[in-house]
């Protein structure tokens, strides 16, 4: 081996070494907070699942933090940024982005390819078994039976309302002294209309704090030092206790000088 091709292995060794560390710190950096949210979105408001990757997500789980060295930008829906963990499943949960520096988690039934399974974390939703998503299918595919039984959400059957009572024909009512008979107008018989509300997942928020699930309890409100006192803090945010009662607590909105507070109560 010659001196020439002995130097330009340690130059390049050398070269590698340094460049490693480089791509490193470029790949660990933080991802930057969205720019853009959906709470005033139509889809959003109306609570309406989010088809992505081929899939239905589905509103579900606590509102959640924005956290920038776990969550990475992963696609569009319509013009809201999505959002997955690093530290979860890939695909089984998405964060949609709101105001405030906050994350709603979407999350993706564990039926199909992922019947039976429970993912990284704690899925929201029921698991369903493979016999048991069978049998919905089964259900789901089967004809209409007389009466008009509707099919829930899910394979849920709803019972049918019952069918409205017909009033009987009225008698003929004589009129003048001919002999001539005229029909009254029936009086149409009353029914009922029933509605079913729209399933759009689990709407519970709740955080786990001192041992103790707390569940979200109204807006949130404007911080004040005469009111509020600090209880500790929650995944980096403070959160608050009132001088006055101690069975609610509130959690900053915002990391460091807080602004907003949301309320939490037990239950």
């Amino acid at each position: 081996m010659t001196t020439q091709l002995i130097r330009r292995i340690v130059i390049l060794t050398l070269t590698l070494s340094i460049a490693a560390p480089a791509l490193a710190q470029i790949s660990s950096r933080p991802t930057p907070p969205p720019t853009i949210t959906a709470e005033n979105e139509a889809w959003y408001m109306s609570g309406e699942p989010i088809s992505f990757n081929g899939n239905l997500y589905y509103p579900a789980g606590p509102i959640t933090h924005f956290i920038r060295n776990e969550m990475v930008r992963s696609g569009i829906y319509g013009n809201t940024p999505i959002y997955s963990r690093t530290t979860q499943e890939p695909w089984s949960v998405l964060y949609v982005p709101l105001a405030g520096g906050v994350m709603r988690p979407y999350e993706r039934r564990r039926s199909g390819d992922l019947a039976g399974t429970v993912g990284s974390s704690v899925p929201s939703f029921r698991v369903v078994l493979p016999a048991e998503e069978a049998a919905e299918a089964i259900v789901a595919a089967a004809p209409s039976p007389p009466t008009g039984v509707p099919v829930g959400t899910f394979g849920v059957i709803f019972p049918a309302a019952p069918a409205p009572a017909v009033a009987p024909a009225p008698e003929p009512i004589p009129v003048g002294t001919t002999g001539t008979v005229a029909m009254s107008n029936p009086v149409p018989a009353r029914t009922r209309v029933q509605t079913l509300r729209r399933p759009v997942g689990l709407n519970a928020v709740y955080i786990d704090f001192e041992g103790t699930r707390w569940f979200g309890a109204g807006p949130a409100v404007e911080f004040s030092s005469q009111r509020f006192a600090s209880a500790g803090e929650y995944r980096g945010f403070p959160v608050y206790k009132e001088r006055e009662r101690a069975d609610v607590i509130y959690l900053s909105l915002l990391p460091g000088s807080p602004g907003l507070v949301t309320p939490y109560k037990r239950r």
